[in-house]
């Protein structure tokens, strides 16, 4: 057992997943860091900024949120899912709310994955695309699963990710299992987020 350990840590670390495990992390500190100051600088220089805030996200339409939740999290992450988070703490049932938002977010997940799929039948398209996601594709290639994971947990763009891991034509079954971990970054977020604001 020990053996495969070590085995198993030479490997990530050959890999450099410990690299992009410590990136992510400092990536989730600084803006979990920045939220939090403005949060506090926003509570010492507006008056009532909680019941504000409330006002704010309550007057959000729940079917429309949602579309645009969706359209964003299929679409190449395009706003960040915290900020629906906290719109959902606002709700009259916080947690069906969560819920359908995790649940929304993982399926918007897995169409960006098919998205990717079908890119491959056109050339054109595929390599123009290859070019403006070069990066993330040979990260999908280095690290894989691991990526899939991180991504779904940590502040990076799951959309992207998945449709790369869709054009590198990544296995849809192993996608479809780490893609899960997108459920659990909701309900951490909301742990912290819906006794934040």
């Amino acid at each position: 057992m020990k053996k495969k350990l070590s085995l198993y840590h030479r490997f990530l670390k050959y890999k450099g997943i410990y690299g992009l495990a410590w990136r992510s992390l400092i990536k989730l500190l600084i803006i979990a860091g920045v939220i939090a100051i403005i949060l506090v600088l926003a509570q010492q220089f507006i008056n009532d900024l909680h019941s504000k805030i409330s006002v704010f996200l309550q007057q959000w339409n729940a079917p429309m949120t949602l579309i645009i939740f969706f359209t964003s999290e299929t679409l190449l992450g395009l706003i960040p899912p915290d900020f629906f988070i906290a719109w959902a703490g606002k709700t009259s049932h916080p947690m069906l709310m969560l819920s359908i938002l995790a649940i929304l977010s993982y399926i918007g997940g897995v169409v960006a994955f098919f998205i990717g799929r079908w890119i491959r039948k056109f050339p054109k398209i595929h390599h123009w695309l290859e070019k403006k996601l070069d990066d993330h594709l040979d990260k999908v290639k280095r690290y894989g699963g691991f990526l899939i994971v991180f991504s779904a947990l940590l502040p990076l763009p799951f959309s992207t990710v998945s449709m790369v891991a869709g054009m590198v034509n990544y296995p849809k079954k192993n996608f479809l299992l780490l893609g899960l971990t997108r459920l659990l970054r909701f309900y951490l977020y909301a742990l912290v987020l819906f006794h934040v604001i």
